[in-house]
C-alpha cells in the first residue's frame, strides 16, 4: 500500500470540502422538492418524512414549468445555432484579415464586452415595442445571439488564429470557396473553441431573467426564470414547487451534458492548452 504524502493528504482534505461545499446545493435542491414549506425550513438537511409528489404535479400543471423548460431551450439552441454559424466566419474574416478593416471589426465587438447589454435595455424594448417584436421567438433569438456574440467572436478567433494558414491556401488551390473553407477546414479543426462558445451562450440564455421579464407579457412564452420568479411571493413562497420546478428544469441541462460530455470536456482541454 503506497504510503500517502503530507501534501497528498492535504490535498484530498481540500478536495472533498469542495466536492461537499458544491453537492449540498444540488442535494438541498432535490431533497427539498419532496417537502412542504415547513419541513423544508425545520429539517434543511434530513430526508423528507413523507414525499410530496404534489409539489412536482403543481410544478407541471400550475407552474407550467415543462413549457417554461421549452421556452427556454427553443430561445438558447436558437441563438447557440445562430452564433455559431456567424461567429465563425465574422471570426475567420478578422482572425485572416481579409477586410481591411480587421482591426476596426475587433475593437466594434469589444464593445459589446465594454457595454453591459442591460445599459441598452430601454432603447431594445422601445424597439421591440414599436416593430410588434413582443411575444415571438425569432426576435428574441436575434437579441440573445446579438448580444452573445461578442465573446465567442474572440474566443474562436483565438482558435482560428492558432490554425495554419497553408491548410487555407491548399484548400484554394483544390478549388474550395471561402465559404467551404470555414465550414469544411476551419470548422473540424476549430471545433473545440467553437463548442466552448456555443456552451457558453446556451447556459448564458437558459439563464437570462431581465430580458426574458421584460420582453415577454404572453404567459405561454415564460422562460424557467420568469416562471420561477412568479413563485416568490410578497407573503407568501411555496417552496415546494419552486425546487420542483429547479429540479424540472436542471434535467434537460443534464442530459445534453451526459450526451456531449466528451465534446465539452475537449473543448475545456484544449482551451486550457490554448492558454
Amino acid at each position: 500500500m503506497k504510503k500517502l504524502k503530507a501534501g497528498d493528504i492535504i490535498y484530498r482534505l481540500i478536495a472533498i470540502v469542495f466536492f461537499l461545499i458544491f453537492i449540498y446545493p444540488i442535494y438541498f435542491t432535490v431533497v427539498s422538492s419532496f417537502k412542504t414549506n415547513t419541513e423544508i425550513w425545520n429539517t434543511m438537511f434530513a430526508l423528507p418524512s413523507k414525499i410530496e409528489w404534489s409539489n412536482y404535479t403543481s410544478a407541471i400543471f400550475d407552474v407550467g414549468i415543462l413549457r417554461a423548460v421549452l421556452n427556454s431551450f427553443i430561445f438558447s439552441f436558437g441563438a447557440c445555432m445562430v452564433v455559431v454559424v456567424f461567429v465563425t466566419m465574422a471570426a475567420y474574416v478578422a482572425a485572416r484579415k481579409l477586410i481591411r478593416f480587421s482591426g476596426a471589426l475587433r475593437l466594434y465587438y469589444l464593445l459589446g464586452l465594454m457595454i453591459p447589454p442591460y445599459a441598452m435595455l430601454i432603447p431594445i424594448v422601445t424597439m421591440f415595442t414599436n416593430f410588434g417584436f413582443r411575444d415571438k421567438y425569432w426576435p428574441m433569438i436575434l437579441l440573445y445571439a446579438a448580444i452573445n456574440f461578442p465573446m465567442s467572436f474572440y474566443l474562436i478567433t483565438g482558435y482560428i488564429e492558432g490554425i495554419s494558414k497553408e491548410l487555407d491556401e491548399a484548400a484554394i488551390v483544390d478549388g474550395c470557396s471561402t465559404t467551404g473553407i470555414v465550414f469544411r477546414i476551419i470548422f473540424p479543426i476549430a471545433s473545440p473553441g467553437i463548442f466552448t462558445g456555443a456552451i457558453i451562450s446556451f447556459l448564458a440564455v437558459y439563464n437570462e431573467l431581465i430580458f426574458a421579464n421584460t420582453l415577454l407579457t404572453n404567459q405561454a412564452m415564460k422562460t424557467i426564470s420568469v416562471r420561477l420568479l412568479g413563485l416568490q411571493g410578497e407573503r407568501f413562497t411555496s417552496y415546494g414547487p419552486m425546487f420542483a420546478s429547479i429540479v424540472l428544469s436542471i434535467v434537460p441541462i443534464l442530459i445534453i451534458y451526459l450526451i456531449f460530455q466528451e465534446k465539452v470536456e475537449s473543448g475545456m482541454a484544449a482551451g486550457a492548452v490554448k492558454g
